[in-house]
């Protein structure tokens, strides 16, 4: 729950249509009650002055005292959405009639809440769902009490601005492509080549052809005896580790805007999650965390990381060292991925041959270099 909101600011009253009406009207009485001259025309008029002049204090006061709190959970992804619980406090001995509420974190389908009543200590109550677009750990929140008590002459405004302490992840792009990227880039293989791959693990047995199923996969000498198309079938592969470095290395003079560095962070988001659910132990080095090393063994320990993409701050970087450091100290073994909000034809040339392959990742493309031979495009993500 959020600390205790700061007083409100003073109550804004103006007249609604019913009171301009009214006040017009009363006024027309007081003055052709004496030019007939009518006396009960003029005091009808003098009592409809009264009514809406009193009721100009009560209209005003009837919004004082109270406060909204907001109760969340302390993290989610943008565009996820989470329960949500919005209180409406009074915080004196006393209550407030016809009050209603918009809240901008209720999101464009939810208003808000309107209370017919809010006693002292019996605060009204709404739950519901809601999201959060942004990313970021702070959010500005900001609440508008409004009501016409009493008769609907007056209408009062509380305008209430405050921060929401919530950690909104990127909105996670799932890698769907990436699961076997590096097999996309031996579609152009020789058939010797692409049969000694180990596919999908250990070879299991063969099995009758699928639609789906990969034409590299097909056993013809079972095919030719069984008159049927036959593929062999592997076991699932034991997850391998994944070294993940994100950088906004720019070496020439061209720059790509904060969209290319928010969709960026989306699909390294998508790659944390992606290891998370398959249980793939990680190790994720960025630029804009200073280029520190966070091992990440489990989902358990992925938390941590989010919350630095949540917070993350954009840094061009000029020099390549830090990016070449970090692919010189992973772990042997482990598949490598870079991610940059700059295009790959950018800092492709900075990656020296290496005897490992590479993935690199940008918003719109994907190249995988492996050892001793040329870049090769491979499936978007």
């Amino acid at each position: 729950m959020d600390p205790a909101s700061p007083p409100l600011p003073a109550t804004r009253t103006r007249p609604t249509a019913r009171g301009w009406g009214m006040l017009f009207m009363s006024m027309g009485l007081v003055l052709l009650g004496s030019l007939l001259p009518e006396p009960a025309v003029v005091q009808l008029g003098l009592a409809g002055l009264v009514i809406v002049l009193l009721a100009w204090p009560v209209s005003a006061r009837n919004l004082s005292g109270l406060t909204i709190h907001r109760t969340h959970p302390p993290a989610a992804f943008a565009g996820q959405l989470f329960a949500y619980t919005l209180e409406l406090v009074q915080e004196k001995d006393r209550t407030s009639y016809a009050v209603e509420v918009e809240d901008t974190v209720s999101g464009p389908s939810e208003r808000g809440m309107d209370a017919a009543h809010v006693t002292g200590g019996q605060p009204a109550i709404r739950r519901f769902e809601t999201r959060l677009l942004r990313r970021g750990p702070r959010h500005r929140a900001r609440a508008i009490l409004t009501s016409s008590f009493p008769l609907g002459l007056w209408l009062s405004t509380q305008e209430l601005r405050d921060t929401l302490d919530m950690i909104i992840y990127p909105r996670p792009v799932p890698p769907r492509s990436l699961e076997d990227a590096q097999d996309s880039a031996l579609l152009d293989a020789e058939e010797e080549e692409s049969n000694r791959r180990d596919w999908c693990g250990d070879f299991h047995g063969i099995r009758a052809f699928q639609p789906g199923d990969r034409l590299k996969l097909i056993h013809w000498p079972a095919t030719a005896r069984a008159g049927r198309m036959m593929v062999r079938l592997f076991d699932q592969r034991l997850p391998e580790k994944y070294t993940i470095v994100f950088h906004s290395i720019l070496p020439g003079q061209q720059s790509s805007g904060p969209d290319a560095f928010e969709s960026s962070l989306e699909l390294l988001s998508g790659m944390l999650v992606y290891c998370r659910d398959h249980t793939i132990p990680l190790a994720l080095t960025a630029s804009f965390d200073r280029w520190r090393t966070q091992q990440i063994p489990n989902g358990a320990f992925l938390e941590s990381a989010l919350e630095s993409l949540a917070g993350a701050r954009r840094v061009i970087d000029r020099d390549p060292g830090p990016l070449l450091h970090a692919l010189s100290t992973a772990e042997p073994g482990s598949r490598i991925f870079l991610i940059s909000d700059i295009p790959v034809k950018e800092w492709e040339h900075l990656i020296p041959d290496l005897p490992f392959a590479i993935t690199c990742l940008g918003i719109n493309e994907l190249r995988i270099k492996r050892p001793g031979i040329m870049m090769n495009s491979a499936s978007l993500p």
